[in-house]
């Protein structure tokens, strides 16, 4: 049980961010005392222990590691707010007011404030016209706090200064990290172990997302791609490298497809190609909702059964890299195409849960 509380002390300060001196400070002890009961070399006075929890807001039981009830209740506040992000992009007030209610009771906890951050900028990017955007400002502090004990919460703190205009900051935190090259993905596939195949299998994955991603981002935003022929062919050639490195047992990457294809729908309709926009919709729609299918299963806690079946995936984890695709984007998609065109897509039975 005490050595729980010397691992508990150091996951709690990490998790806020917080050097020991830091908390050797706050409770009027030494640093070398708190290296101490990290290490498992001695424990915390008895009496310090309610002014410990106190400092992490947690309860006493937590440093003791009667976690589970804690765990459960967390878990239900995620659940109900990732069922949101999963089904809607509409007005986030009632998961903005749960999460900060969770927080109330688990305070600091980043699974809450991630999500809570995330909600609040989805409420400050509806109101986007809003000068100055409380919500945005926010998001940012919130995004701020996660990044300094967690680097996965940098890219969506500059996604949010993007947001707000202030690209100076944006830079200035993307040019604190490391390189591509010294990403933790290609450091792994470095490792000679017995677990190289996984671990070039992750960076494939990771390295063809961000790959899609800013291949597709840079067409939508480039005024000649977005309207030529060569924006389809390029985004066709990717989905074929998709596909032959997928060897079409996608997973979570539905949802990379799913974009890609809605590029394509909406260059195919600049040029009033409608059969090949109804095509590349069509197959949004149809990677969307394969996409979903494993949302739900998480939501639900059924576990992921699948696995590549790719020679150079095999090995690799299936949820390795995290990607994001709604229901809204399809029917963004519909808004360039002609009126009946769009009539005939939203009476079609196929696609009827979009429009329930």
């Amino acid at each position: 049980m005490q050595v729980k509380i010397g691992e508990k002390i150091k996951e709690l300060r990490k998790r806020d961010g917080r050097k020991q001196e830091d908390l050797a400070c706050a409770l009027g002890v030494t640093a070398q005392a708190v290296s101490r009961w990290e290490s498992g070399a001695c424990y915390p006075d008895m009496s310090l222990i309610p002014a410990i929890a106190n400092y992490f807001h947690v309860p006493i039981d937590t440093l003791f590691g009667y976690s589970n009830d804690r765990e459960s209740r967390i878990k239900e506040y995620t659940k109900v707010a990732d069922r949101f992000f999963m089904e809607s992009t509409g007005d986030p007030t009632e998961t903005i007011e749960l999460l900060r209610k969770g927080l109330e009771e688990f305070p600091a906890e980043p699974e809450l404030q991630s999500r809570l951050a995330n909600a609040i900028f989805q409420k400050g990017f509806n109101a986007y016209d809003r000068k100055p955007n409380p919500y945005l400002e926010e998001a940012a502090a919130l995004f701020e706090q996660l990044s300094k004990g967690n680097a996965l919460y940098v890219a969506s703190l500059i996604h949010v200064y993007n947001q707000m205009g202030q690209y100076d900051k944006a830079e200035s935190k993307a040019n604190t990290q490391p390189s591509i090259g010294q990403c933790k993905e290609l450091l792994l596939a470095s490792i000679f172990d017995d677990k190289i195949d996984m671990h070039r299998g992750n960076a494939i994955l990771a390295l063809l997302h961000e790959f899609g991603f800013f291949t597709n981002n840079s067409i939508a935003g480039n005024d000649t791609l977005r309207a030529s022929q060569k924006g389809i062919d390029i985004l066709s050639a990717l989905s074929t490298l998709y596909e032959k490195i997928f060897d079409g047992n996608y997973d979570v990457f539905h949802s990379d497809l799913c974009m890609l294809d809605l590029t394509r729908t909406g260059i195919a309709t600049r040029l009033k190609d409608y059969a090949q926009a109804h095509s590349y919709w069509e197959s949004a729609f149809n990677h969307l909702t394969e996409y979903k299918k494993l949302q739900t299963n998480s939501l639900n806690g059924i576990p992921n059964k699948m696995r590549f079946t790719s020679p150079l995936l095999r090995d690799a984890e299936p949820n390795a890299t995290v990607v994001v695709c709604y229901p809204e984007y399809l029917k963004k998609a519909l808004e360039g195409f002609p009126k009946k065109l769009q009539t005939q897509i939203m009476k079609n039975p196929k696609f009827a849960e979009l429009f329930a």
